[in-house]
C-alpha cells in the first residue's frame, strides 16, 4: 500500500469514533430497549439456543439466585437466569469467525487466559452510548436492533419465559435501562443497596440475613493478600495471543513480500531476507487492542519478538529527511491505522519508541500468518493500533498538528486490570482456605509520561484497597503479571475487582470484576 501525505483534521472529540470506525468490531450486543414478550411457536428455520452455544439454563420463569445467596430477595432477582452468558456459554460460539472472513466478524480465535467472550468484550465498539464503557462506544455496526429480533423469534427463548429483563437491569445512577452483565459487579446490585453495612447490618441479621445484606452478598474491608509475587514474565505462547484483523487477511507469497521505508535520506525497499540479514534485536513489550474489552479485557498478551529496529533502518537509509516529525505505517492487508484509508500520523517525539521494530519472530519462532506475520512494525508502549501488521510501508513526513501525541487524549481506557485467576464469574470456594487470585496489569506508557503507579485490589467495591507491589526496575513497556492468596473469613458471595492507576490522573481506567462465592 502506498501511503499518501493528503490528511484530515477531526473535530476535537471525535478522533475516538474515527478510531473506532476501522478497529475492531468486538461483539454483538448493544442491547438498548426492551424486546417483546410474546410467546412463538417453535419454527423450522429458526435456531434454538442449543444451535448457538447455549449453556441451557432453567426456564426464566423458574427463579434461580445463581451465584448470590438462597435468599428470597436473592431468588426474585432471578440473577441465574440474566444476562448473556446464561444462555450462551462463550458468545464466541455465535460470532461469524474464520480465516479470510471476507467481510464477516473480525474475531477469529476464542478467549484466551482461561476467558470467555461476554457482553462488556462487545460494548466498546457495539454500545452506542455514552455508558457502558467509554466515550470509544459505537462506530461497530449497531447491534441492539438484531439481537432484539433474532431472540424475538427465538423460539426457545420465547418458550422458556425470555423478556426484557433477561438482559437488562435498570441502573440506578442514571436512571436509565442498562445491561445486566455490566451492573451485576455493582454494589447496588451485589449487596442489595449502597447503605454502609455497619449501618444495616443489625435489623437485618434480626430478619435472617446472615450476611448482613439481602443477596447473600458479602464483603472484605483491606483484604490481607499472602505469597504476593510480581514479574514481567511474558505471555506464555502465541497460543494465548488475541487474534483480530481490522481488514482482512493477505495473501502475499514470502519471495514477494518487500517493506518500503520512505521519508528518508536513500528511499529503500527491503525483501525479507535483507530485513534477516541486518542486526537483530529482542525486546519484550505489551501490545494491547484499542477496543479491548470492558471489565479488565484479555486483549492483551507480553509479546517476546526478535527483528530490526527502526533505527537501524533509518541509519542504513542514511538518516531521515530534514523536517520530518512524524511516522505512519500501513500494512498489506490495507490498514494504515484508525485513519484508515489515509495514514495515522503519531508524533516522533511523543509517540516513537526507541525500541519500535520490524518484528521477524516471535517466542523464538517465525510469526505466523494470523499473528500478522511474517513481519509486522511494534511500537512499544503504545496501543496496538499505532503499528501495522504485515507491514508493507514506514513513512516519515512533516506533520501538520493533527497527528496522535497520546491516547489519553481519545477518551480510551490506558490503564487496564485483567483478572487470570479467578477468569470467570461463578468459581465457588470454602471458607478458611486460600483462594489463588492473579492477574496482569497494564498502563500504556507512550513516551513513558503515563507511567503505572499501583494496582490495586478490592473486595468492598473499591471502599478499601490492597496494593500489589510494582516489580523492581520495571519495564513501563511490558505488563505486571501478579500472584496472590486470600483466605476468606466468612461465607457470602463477593465481587473482586482489580484498578490500575497511573502518573496521569485523567488516564481513564478498565477495572477488572470478578464475581466468586464462598461457601461453608
Amino acid at each position: 500500500m502506498n501511503i499518501h501525505h493528503e490528511r484530515r483534521k477531526l473535530p476535537s472529540g471525535k478522533l475516538a469514533a474515527v478510531l473506532l470506525v476501522a478497529a475492531l468490531a468486538m461483539g454483538c450486543l448493544g442491547i438498548a430497549a426492551c424486546q417483546p414478550q410474546a410467546k412463538t411457536e417453535p419454527a423450522d428455520d429458526v435456531p434454538a439456543l442449543a444451535d448457538t452455544g447455549s449453556a441451557e439454563p432453567g426456564t426464566f420463569t423458574n427463579p434461580d439466585a445463581g451465584d448470590w445467596g438462597d435468599t428470597q430477595y436473592a431468588t426474585a432477582v432471578n440473577a441465574g437466569n440474566r444476562g448473556c452468558n446464561a444462555c450462551h456459554a462463550d458468545l464466541f460460539s455465535v460470532l461469524p469467525h474464520g480465516n479470510n472472513s471476507k467481510g464477516l466478524h473480525e474475531v477469529d480465535k476464542a478467549a484466551a487466559y482461561g476467558r470467555v467472550y461476554t457482553y462488556n468484550d462487545c460494548t466498546t465498539c457495539h454500545a452506542h452510548s455514552d455508558s457502558d464503557g467509554s466515550a470509544t462506544g459505537g462506530a461497530g455496526p449497531y447491534m441492539a436492533a438484531s439481537i432484539h429480533g433474532s431472540h424475538y423469534a427465538n423460539a426457545e427463548f420465547n418458550a422458556k419465559g425470555g423478556n426484557c429483563f433477561s438482559c437488562h437491569e435498570s441502573d440506578v445512577t442514571t436512571g436509565k435501562l442498562g445491561m445486566w452483565d455490566a451492573l451485576k459487579y455493582t454494589r447496588v446490585i451485589g449487596l442489595g443497596n449502597n447503605a454502609p453495612l455497619e449501618a444495616v447490618s443489625t435489623w437485618l441479621k434480626g430478619r435472617g440475613y446472615e450476611t448482613s445484606t439481602v443477596t447473600g452478598g458479602m464483603i472484605a474491608h483491606d483484604i490481607k493478600l499472602d505469597n504476593v509475587v510480581s514479574n514481567q514474565d511474558p505471555t506464555e505462547s502465541s497460543a494465548d495471543l488475541y487474534s483480530a484483523t481490522n481488514m482482512d487477511y493477505p495473501d502475499v507469497a514470502e519471495a514477494d513480500y518487500k517493506v518500503a521505508i520512505k521519508g528518508v535520506k536513500n528511499e529503500k525497499t527491503y525483501t525479507l531476507d535483507e530485513l534477516r540479514a541486518m542486526p537483530q534485536t529482542e525486546i519484550t513489550y505489551t501490545r494491547i487492542c484499542g477496543t479491548n474489552g470492558n471489565n479488565g479485557g484479555w486483549y492483551i498478551a507480553n509479546i517476546p519478538v526478535k527483528g530490526v529496529l527502526l533505527t537501524d533502518i533509518i541509519a542504513d537509509c542514511g538518516g531521515l529527511v530534514e523536517g520530518v516529525d512524524t511516522v505512519a505505517s500501513a500494512g498489506y492487508d490495507g490498514w494504515a491505522g484508525p485513519f484508515t484509508p489515509m495514514p495515522t500520523g503519531l508524533s516522533m517525539d511523543a509517540y516513537l519508541d526507541p525500541n519500535a521494530m520490524i518484528a521477524l519472530e516471535q517466542f523464538g519462532e517465525p510469526i505466523d500468518l494470523m499473528d500478522g506475520g511474517p513481519a509486522y512494525f511494534v511500537i512499544p508502549g503504545g496501543v496496538a493500533f499505532a503499528g501495522s501488521k504485515w507491514v508493507s510501508e514506514i513513512s516519515f513526513f512533516k506533520g501538520d498538528g493533527s497527528e496522535i501525541r497520546s491516547i489519553a487524549d481519545w477518551d480510551i481506557y490506558t490503564n487496564t486490570g485483567s483478572w487470570m485467576t479467578p477468569s470467570v464469574d461463578g468459581n465457588q470456594f470454602k471458607v478458611g482456605e486460600p483462594i489463588e487470585l492473579s492477574g496482569v496489569a497494564f498502563s500504556l506508557a507512550e513516551q513513558h509520561d503515563i507511567n503505572m503507579t499501583s494496582i490495586k485490589v478490592s473486595a468492598d467495591y473499591g471502599e478499601t484497597w490492597t496494593e500489589i507491589p510494582l516489580p523492581a526496575n520495571m519495564d513501563q513497556d511490558q505488563w505486571v503479571k501478579w500472584s496472590a492468596s486470600w483466605t476468606p473469613e466468612v461465607a457470602g458471595t463477593y465481587c473482586l475487582t482489580m484498578h490500575v492507576e497511573s502518573e496521569n490522573p485523567e488516564a481513564g481506567s478498565n477495572d477488572g470484576n470478578v464475581i466468586i462465592k464462598v461457601v461453608e
